[in-house]
């Protein structure tokens, strides 16, 4: 659990010399698209391939919650997006689409207690880079400055599809906590200090994790 005096930036790397973490910007926009479509086509979840008019209604309904990082040369090469729910909500089994109302964030509620992480973006070429660790750093400083209580998320495991054969989907986040398994996405938030607390099964149209994501939470 993280203390009061919890400080996101003492974990980081400081990011290149003009490299810049901001709040997502309306004329970002089609550099997002751009991104997702790098990120997100297949094999992956072309549901989070949002037109500029999804994008907008984030913007309207939780400006501050959606996060960018631009390069030196301005291009835009990592993004988060994140909305607030009820705890109660959060924290029983639920999609992806049904939570953030098909990635509208319709279902915002800004009075939630739990801050939800909908989707984070990193260019294939800027990865290893410890972006995602600045844009989840960002938006946990966000959650504890409005008061939530919990950082909530349906993480994809894309290393699954390699163990289907021989391993359930329980099994493989049982061994990925332990450490006897590196999952390139769950194994990062693990240590940045999620907790498990389920299976979602069903969360996203995605090959690599099988559809299947993982429940975690990080408490404050």
């Amino acid at each position: 659990m993280l203390s009061a005096n919890f400080e996101p930036t003492l974990i980081l790397k400081p990011l290149p010399t003009g490299w810049v973490l901001r709040p997502r910007r309306r004329e970002d926009l089609p550099a997002v698209v751009a991104l997702m479509q790098r990120v997100y086509l297949a094999p992956h979840a072309p549901e989070a391939v949002w037109p500029e008019e999804v994008l907008l209604e984030h913007l309207e309904h939780f400006p501050e919650g959606q996060f960018s990082i631009l390069d030196d040369r301005g291009r835009l090469v990592a993004d988060a997006t994140s909305m607030k729910v009820a705890s109660e909500k959060a924290l029983r089994p639920h999609r992806w689409s049904g939570i953030t109302g098909a990635g509208t964030l319709a279902p915002h509620d800004p009075d939630g207690d739990a801050f939800y992480g909908v989707d984070l973006a990193v260019d294939p070429a800027f990865r290893g880079r410890g972006l995602a660790r600045h844009l989840y750093a960002a938006r946990i400083a966000l959650a504890m400055a409005q008061g939530c209580r919990r950082f909530v998320a349906g993480a994809r495991i894309p290393g699954y599809h390699l163990f289907q054969e021989h391993t359930t989907p329980q099994e493989y986040l049982q061994q990925v906590e332990r450490g006897l398994i590196y999952d390139p996405t769950l194994s990062i938030q693990l240590h940045l200090g999620f907790t498990l607390k389920g299976l979602l099964p069903d969360y996203i149209t995605d090959p690599e994790s099988l559809n299947f994501a993982a429940h975690i939470v990080l408490e404050f």
